[in-house]
């Protein structure tokens, strides 16, 4: 059982305590006036969510006076807890304003004084770190022994393992204060955010881009700014994550643009991202039916290429050709420096250049590449490699492709396990069943 759902079945402030020491693995603790006492930390505890955080480290910090006014230790950290939330301050960073002794705490912790609350309230508010027990419990676990063991207080790195957890987490807490933004484009701007150190971007040609507007956030997307309807959510959000995300992560983290996408445009749009090891498969399978110099001997077409995942492994790009539905897969492309050489551009192979006798006119969009449209006019042996929606396949090639079976290698124009790429034969695409009219 969560630590969250241990705090919803409490019915004491003991309760309370005795689950956060529990969970936190607290050792060589007291439990006294300062509700649980340890040599790094002292804690402040609530047994309901009705107290505020100021409230509580109001008066946490009566006790840290009461310390320093007779000589005695105050730990490196303080935190204050209750059934919903909690958070966590350094102790050095409140100590100086307390040395000025200008506070007038009232006769107990319990009976702090307004003048106290407003005055605590208005120093300490950039200084600690909070979490929503619900939705944050394992970065406040995380972060507080971490604390302990190091005496820093070390944000959560955002990685691979975490990015969609994270994402969610952006979203409830910064996205929807993005004022008149689309939420299908919350994932763009989420990166725009990830990649950005507070100065500058870790990427050029980003889709969107964070920018600062009278010292206070703002997105860039499509030529319009779009500003925060509140920025308290943003604090609490940067004051849990550290940004951006380590260097060996950066690019694999915007080649998972994706798995951010909400699912039913992703089923739409087939935006699946291919995983590596079934990359070097299906390198292997082309090369072992195709040949050890098929990428000298073929120009190469993936007309849904997302973020080029599937030709992560080609090495021969000025015979490569990559298209997409999404604009924006593009931006990711060149930002991520994803097969620089190759021709990436935006096309809907499904619609695109169709007439309305169904046949096929390159000169309807235009979008197709001069080289391309050259390498089909000369009959050049042109490759398909091609990762499709499958999960949107009923009768389509996607269905029959998928059912083909291992057995079916050739050197012209068939699938090789399940493989779905097909070849132009005498400067006619093959017929793939009712996917579309080739």
């Amino acid at each position: 059982m969560s630590l969250y759902n241990k705090l919803q079945q409490s019915s004491s402030e003991e309760d309370v305590k005795d689950h956060y020491i529990k969970a936190l693995g607290l050792k060589h603790y007291q439990k006294n006036l300062i509700d649980i006492q340890t040599k790094e930390v002292w804690f402040e505890a609530k047994d309901t969510g009705k107290t505020s955080t100021y409230a509580m480290f109001t008066q946490l910090l009566h006790y840290v006076q009461d310390a320093l006014n007779k000589g005695e230790h105050v730990p490196p950290f303080l935190a204050v807890i209750d059934t919903q939330k909690a958070a966590i301050m350094r102790s050095a960073d409140v100590i100086p304003f307390l040395s000025k002794k200008t506070i007038k705490w009232g006769k107990s912790a319990s009976n702090y004084t307004q003048e106290a609350l407003d005055a605590v309230s208005s120093y300490i508010g950039t200084h600690f770190v909070s979490y929503r027990i619900e939705t944050h419990e394992d970065e406040f676990i995380s972060t507080l022994k971490a604390a302990i063991t190091s005496g820093e207080i070390i944000r959560t790195q955002i990685t691979p393992d975490n990015l969609k957890q994270v994402f969610d987490k952006w979203v409830n807490m910064i996205g929807v204060e993005i004022i008149g933004v689309e939420k299908e484009d919350y994932a763009l701007l989420f990166f725009a955010d990830i990649m950005h150190d507070g100065t500058i971007s870790t990427h050029e040609n980003l889709p969107a881009e964070l920018l600062h507007k009278n010292n206070s956030p703002v997105f860039s997307l499509d030529g319009k700014l779009y500003e925060l309807g509140s920025k308290e959510g943003y604090r609490r959000f940067w004051a849990i994550y550290h940004k951006p995300p380590k260097s060996e992560y950066r690019n694999y983290i915007l080649e998972r643009r994706d798995s951010l996408i909400p699912v039913d445009e992703r089923s739409f749009k087939g935006a699946y991202y291919t995983p590596l090891d079934v990359v070097d498969k299906a390198y292997d399978k082309l090369s072992e039916t195709l040949g050890s110099n098929w990428q000298k001997d073929y120009v190469v077409w993936d007309m849904c290429c997302g973020v080029g995942n599937l030709e992560i492994k080609h090495s021969n790009h000025r015979k490569l050709f990559m298209s997409t539905l999404d604009a924006e897969d593009i931006d990711v492309m060149k930002a991520t420096k994803t097969c620089v050489a190759a021709e990436r551009f935006q096309y809907d192979f499904l619609n695109d250049d169709i007439d309305e006798a169904g046949k096929i006119d390159y000169d309807i969009s235009k979008k197709l590449p001069n080289g391309l449209r050259k390498a089909i006019l000369e009959k050049k042996k042109i490759l398909i490699l091609i990762n499709p929606p499958y999960a949107e396949a009923t009768n389509s090639a996607n269905a029959s492709l998928s059912k083909k079976g291992d057995n079916t290698s050739t050197k012209d124009g068939v699938s090789v396990t399940n493989l779905p790429h097909f070849l132009w034969k005498d400067g006619v695409r093959l017929k793939m069943n009712c996917l579309c009219n080739f």
